[in-house]
């Protein structure tokens, strides 16, 4: 059975009204959309570009994602630590680098109060666990998100990458 979807049929995430669930570590609004029940991360604070947001930790190391896990190498994944930054949603036009290595969010625009924190989920992830059609309403929407081995070499290296993720592109560029 093929299931078809038009874009135009999704609810836009830039559309969503979003109530305040509680504040965490003071710098984050944990926010629920009164249409869908998904949760989102937003900012509490100003930050610039380049400017490092947060320090984050890891815990429970697995071999096996979940699409709540973060990708550090072929078999090697882990849940976020803090918990609350589970909730930081998708976007084709992302404002939030998560830097891997050093375990940090960066800035990659001005973000202000009460914007949502996004990042790009294939700058991460090689393969998705669940992968998704895209409804972040951006110019730059890629429509379907299934990691970054969907993506031509050409599209996803627009995106800033963890360091896993360009020695992914890279082996598989030679592999052509």
């Amino acid at each position: 059975m093929k299931i078809t979807i038009r874009m135009d049929q999704l609810i836009l995430s830039k559309d969503l009204h979003w109530d305040l669930i509680e504040i965490c570590d003071k710098k984050f609004q944990l926010k629920k959309a009164r249409e869908n029940n998904a949760n989102g991360l937003f900012s509490n604070e100003n930050f610039s570009a380049g400017e490092e947001v947060f320090q984050f930790n890891t815990k429970n190391i697995v071999t096996k994602p979940s699409y709540l896990t973060v990708q550090l190498d072929d078999h090697k994944h882990f849940s976020l630590d803090p918990d609350f930054l589970q909730y930081m949603n998708h976007s084709c036009d992302p404002n939030i680098f998560m830097d891997t290595d050093q375990l940090r969010l960066i800035a990659l625009k001005d973000i202000h109060v009460g914007d949502e924190l996004t990042f790009f989920y294939p700058s991460t992830e090689w393969e998705m666990d669940q992968p998704f059609i895209c409804n972040c309403g951006s110019t730059r929407c890629q429509q379907f998100i299934g990691g970054a081995y969907s993506f031509k070499p050409e599209v996803i290296l627009q995106y800033q990458l963890t360091n896993y993720i360009k020695r992914k592109v890279r082996e598989a560029s030679k592999a052509l």
